[in-house]
């Protein structure tokens, strides 16, 4: 029984270990985000003033699109590195912005939308984002004060996608994700401490999870086969020592133990 529990417990830590795998790839799509959802407002910010016009062909730096009364609803422009459209309201308010920028080195496309408008109400500062460039496509929804609050995105060749949410503080709270190593989910709480980890190897062959203390420890383990023919949890101290093992096998049947706080067993059933 307890090389059963031992087993089960390598099992359970490998799928820990590919769930914070999944959650450095959602942490690298909300990097990517960010400088995605600089793109629009960079551009619509460096549009120049009209330059030329050709006869059937307009030449031009930027171009003022107005209403039938003669106001400025949406401002398309150049710079350097490419153009951008931003849309405003009655009194020249940003209300989205779209563009696509080449610096040499690194290419991106996205667009944004803000606040402080006609639309919605708030500090006119961004609040969605979407972006592509060659790490992949995402998208970011951001709070009233402009910080990120939910993130998602998907890889460039498509192995990985995941979505996060985060707080005020910046601190990714809770997340989902899909790679080639499987699927998960994690949360954490204020203090940016893991406290759950939950995921599935991608053929379903093994499935656990581990909920963690206040400092980050393995509090309780749980996991099993996908077939049904085996699983168990563990249930550890502060030290790290796991003082009750409980599992089932089709192969040994069923049972339990407890541990002292040195690791030895002082009670097993059946």
């Amino acid at each position: 029984m307890d090389s059963q529990i031992c087993a089960l417990n390598e099992r359970v830590a490998r799928l820990e270990k590919a769930n914070r795998a999944m959650k450095v790839v959602v942490a690298v799509a909300v990097l990517g985000m960010a400088a995605m959802s600089s793109t629009p407002q960079l551009l619509a910010k460096t549009v120049k003033k009209l330059k030329a016009f050709d006869a059937g062909v307009i030449n031009a730096e930027q171009i003022n699109l107005v209403n039938g009364s003669g106001q400025i609803v949406a401002v398309l422009g150049t710079s350097s590195s490419g153009a951008g459209l931003v849309f405003v309201d009655q009194l020249g308010r940003w209300i989205l912005a779209l563009g696509a920028s080449d610096n040499g080195t690194t290419k991106t496309a996205g667009l944004a939308l803000y606040d402080g408008n006609t639309v919605l109400p708030g500090k006119g500062v961004t609040r969605a984002t979407v972006g592509i460039s060659k790490d992949g496509a995402g998208l970011v929804a951001l709070n009233g004060e402009g910080n990120p609050a939910l993130t998602s995105g998907v890889s460039a060749d498509s192995t990985s996608a995941g979505s996060i949410v985060s707080d005020s503080n910046g601190y990714a709270r809770a997340g989902f994700g899909n790679a080639s190593n499987g699927s998960g989910f994690f949360a954490t709480d204020s203090n940016n401490v893991t406290r759950y980890v939950a995921g599935i190897t991608p053929g379903g062959t093994q499935a656990g999870s581990v909920t963690y203390d206040a400092t980050g420890k393995p509090q309780l383990e749980l996991g099993g086969v996908g077939d049904g023919s085996a699983n168990g949890m563990l249930a550890l101290d502060a030290t790290g020592q796991d003082r009750l093992d409980a599992g089932y096998s089709s192969t040994e049947g069923g049972g339990a133990l407890v541990k002292d706080s040195t690791g030895s067993v002082i009670w097993t059933a059946p």
